[in-house]
């Protein structure tokens, strides 16, 4: 398989200019996105044909150098081998390097070609810079010779999926997999649970899933590990939302008896569990314990935990009881209580816990400072306050991060927001927003897709996703949008033959 003409030529033009011209050119520089900590463009290229090896020295590697094979066979047509030992003249060598900490990697196109890191997620990195250096033109295909020493300035680099309100299917998560791999997001959380629906396939309580308003759909766990194993062998790690105490509706519509919130006037809550319940608790520990089975990788767990309705909770008689029992004045400290309660519960399954921001900042009851905040509504706890105050804090700034169907921002405005700028819903793009002074305790950011069908995922992010991670990979390199606009035209032909490749 090749590529078409106008990927080809692209393609082919960015890397021609980047061997022929100053590397202080911006035309000059190789179509990469995001943006590399450092790129020293040489003289020459190395030709990558059917003789071509990709070769782990560490066993480890060797998944990931058949996914990088596919991947050379899908954008250049050009169907390598793979092989275990030392590399020899025209190979690609995966390799194991302890002096890279964390993230960084280093990718050297000499004969070999060499991608080295300290961990499998690290040369992973650095396998989609190599992808992305790939030249393809009149049927062959070639390396630049270069040199990218990279590191991200953010760890956290996420992307948020609905599946509870929409359905989608695992093939369509798998091609979002892709979608994360070839900008190096990290992170792609699932919103497993809502009002709509339970997507979670409880064996404890399997009644949660009977209910769906996709009709009925959830995914097998059996088909929720696939898709973990597939996002790993990637170096993309998936994190689990189960969305508590509020937008549980699906949880309570299909198990009233033990969840709501019973005999409140003028009405019951539909949407908010009733974690006064001794029950209910060993119930939500029970699915928490269940996820954390399935998503193994996964170093967080989000509880969701915003836009509970406990307006009339103060009328249930196990909100008075717990009221009573723990000194507390109403059921907004209770809802406190259970964040500190389910930071118990997430933290001894080893996982760290994340939420939507949903507490303020005041309260009888203390937050723990080991709760991750994602902070999205700028409007209970201000980011800026958040962080000097301890927390960690991931950026979900609804302006300009939300992607909701129509409701979105353009790359452009994207691209001029950075990590420590967090805007309200209805922001306009001249609006500052909150700023937070310093970037040290904000660990990165997420995009956040509500409410799509599969089918409008990848047209949605496509465009979108790239400018937010080169803002928060490399937020000082000092780029135009117009330079990233040219580079992004030549990876994004790469997500076509990536995500046809799959089909």
């Amino acid at each position: 398989m090749t590529l078409e003409k106008p990927a080809c030529f692209a393609i082919a033009l960015c890397s021609l200019l980047a061997v022929v011209m100053p590397a202080a050119a911006r035309a000059a520089d190789p179509c990469l996105v995001p943006w590399p900590k450092t790129v020293t463009i040489g003289d020459g290229s190395m030709s990558v044909t059917p003789t071509t090896r990709i070769v782990t020295a560490a066993p480890s590697l060797a998944p990931l150098a058949k996914i990088l094979a596919g991947e050379i066979h899908a954008v250049t047509g050009v169907q390598v081998t793979t092989a275990d030992g030392a590399g020899g003249p025209g190979d690609i060598v995966l390799a194991l390097d302890e002096t890279l900490k964390g993230e960084r990697y280093r990718f050297t196109v000499a004969n070999p070609a060499t991608v080295s890191g300290g961990t499998y997620g690290a040369v992973a990195l650095g396998t989609v810079t190599l992808l992305q250096s790939l030249v393809t033109k009149d049927g062959t295909a070639s390396l630049p010779r270069l040199t990218v020493a990279d590191e991200p300035a953010a760890g956290f680099r996420g992307l948020m999926i609905d599946v509870a309100r929409q359905y989608h299917s695992i093939e369509n998560l798998e091609q979002i997999v892709r979608l994360c791999r070839l900008y190096k997001v990290r992170y792609l959380q699932l919103h497993l649970t809502d009002d709509q629906s339970f997507m979670f396939p409880s064996r404890a309580f399997p009644l949660l899933t009977t209910q769906n308003h996709n009709g009925g759909k959830a995914y097998t766990i059996e088909q929720l590990k696939g898709l973990v194993a597939y996002a790993d062998a990637r170096g993309v790690t998936i994190i689990p939302e189960y969305e508590v105490p509020g937008h549980s509706g699906a949880a309570i519509r299909t198990m009233r008896d033990l969840f709501v919130i019973a005999k409140t006037k003028p009405y019951e809550h539909h949407a908010s569990i009733n974690f006064c319940k001794d029950e209910v608790m060993r119930a939500v520990d029970t699915i928490v314990g269940e996820i954390c089975e399935v998503f193994t990788s996964s170093p967080y767990f989000h509880i969701g935990g915003d836009e509970a309705d406990l307006a009339l909770a103060d009328q249930n008689a196990d909100f008075k009881a717990a009221m009573a029992k723990h000194d507390l004045p109403n059921q907004h400290e209770l809802y406190r209580r259970f964040v500190c309660q389910m930071n118990d519960i997430v933290k001894k399954r080893g996982k760290q816990m994340i939420v939507w921001e949903g507490f303020g900042k005041n309260g009888k009851v203390a937050i723990p400072k080991d709760i991750i905040v994602m902070n999205y509504e700028v409007r209970f706890y201000m980011p800026d306050q958040l962080a000097a105050d301890g927390y960690q804090v991931i950026n979900t700034s609804w302006t300009p991060l939300y992607v909701v169907n129509a409701t979105t921002r353009p790359p452009e405005e994207i691209y001029a927001w950075n990590v420590r700028q967090f805007k309200p819903h209805g922001a306009k793009p001249d609006d500052k927003g909150v700023i937070v002074p310093s970037a040290e305790n904000i660990l990165g950011a997420q995009m956040c897709a509500w409410e799509q069908p599969e089918s409008a995922e990848i047209p949605s992010l496509r465009n979108r996703l790239p400018a937010m991670m080169e803002r928060i990979w490399s937020p000082e390199a000092g780029r135009t949008f117009d330079d990233f606009a040219r580079r992004q035209a030549v990876t994004d032909k790469l997500l076509d033959r990536l995500l046809q490749a799959g089909k």
